[in-house]
């Protein structure tokens, strides 16, 4: 996957925009306008801040390698948890989900940092 890490975090992105979509969809056809965070956070966690991911290791703004598989794996497990935590937040008043959704989240930024911070510090050539 190492080689790999932009198409694996923009597949994963691509996903993401398909679930928030048909989410948006099936509210629109019921009238009921409840999860629109949970839409929400699938469409910028999961597909804008995980293309986006993508698209900065493609262009070599973020160092890839064994950090960034790392990366991809907590991202992936942020951006499915933190929508699926909201959700369970709303319609169960249950938050541990959310929350533990929220700091993969975070920590995936932050790794995310760590990568580009390393890209910048890389050797030209």
């Amino acid at each position: 996957m190492m080689g790999s890490i932009d198409r694996a975090f923009f597949t994963l992105a691509v996903l993401m925009g398909l679930a928030g979509m048909l989410l948006g969809i099936q509210m629109g056809m019921a009238h009921d306008f409840q999860l629109v965070p949970v839409h929400t956070h699938i469409n910028l966690v999961g597909w804008v801040s995980l293309a986006l991911f993508g698209i900065g290791y493609r262009l070599g703004f973020a160092k890839s390698g064994g950090l960034g598989v790392l990366h991809f794996w907590i991202a992936a497990a942020g951006a499915i948890l933190l929508p699926l935590g909201i959700y369970l937040a709303t319609t169960r008043q249950q938050e541990a989900v959310v929350i533990i959704g929220s700091l993969l989240t975070l920590a995936s930024m932050l790794l995310f940092l760590v990568n580009v911070v390393r890209a910048w510090s890389a050797p030209a050539g």
